[in-house]
């Protein structure tokens, strides 16, 4: 398997933006930045395997292609514990706001009946929409008020099935699937879209 497999997939399909290797010190500072990131603490292993520049209007975000290990026990007993790995491509952007710390995915029906319980989920008057199908909490909800805007809503409503993770200034992006060209290509054109005057 070539190791540059962001830009041989999705440089084809991606015609409105750049795509560029990163150097050894770009990709270490890369994978400090994904390692601020909660959703990625259930894995056992995560691995940095190849990553990209993807730059749009003098805007740079970047892909990374995570290889993701998790560990799980067979029904049978007694219960034997494996191990399983996939490649999971994810988006990073700088934002040019500070959001604090902000999760962002598709609501599930759990999340309405705990939401019954213990109010979790920030809801926005302005986008009823949004607020009906994501959840969305955040550590510090006033500075998320005041610094998200109806475009940055809009743009996440328009790509299905992302989960956004904000720490910062700093947004990644996933679908939770197995690598596909498909799948890249919608991550790419959310962060650039995002990066694109959005935030």
């Amino acid at each position: 398997m070539s190791d540059r497999i962001i830009i041989e997939n999705l440089k084809p399909i991606l015609t409105n933006c750049q795509l560029r290797e990163l150097n050894a010190n770009e990709e270490e500072h890369l994978q400090k930045l994904i390692s601020r990131f909660d959703s990625l603490i259930d894995y056992s292993q995560v691995v940095l395997y190849d990553s990209a520049e993807i730059k749009k209007n003098q805007n740079t975000s970047f892909l990374a292609l995570l290889s993701l290990t998790f560990k799980y026990k067979g029904v049978r007993s007694p219960q034997v514990e494996s191990s399983l790995s996939e490649y999971e491509i994810i988006g990073l952007a700088k934002l040019k706001k500070d959001y604090g710390r902000v999760l962002i995915r598709p609501e599930t029906t759990m999340d309405k009946i705990s939401d019954l319980f213990v109010h979790t989920d920030i809801d926005f008057d302005f986008d009823k929409e949004f607020s009906r199908k994501y959840y969305l909490a955040a550590n510090d909800e006033v500075k998320l008020r005041k610094n998200i805007t109806a475009g940055f809503l809009e743009t996440v409503k328009h790509y299905s099935g992302l989960e956004i993770e904000i720490d910062g200034n700093v947004l990644t992006a996933r679908l939770r699937k197995p690598f596909s060209p498909e799948g890249g290509k919608t991550i790419a054109n959310f962060i650039t879209e995002i990066n694109d005057g959005r935030n």
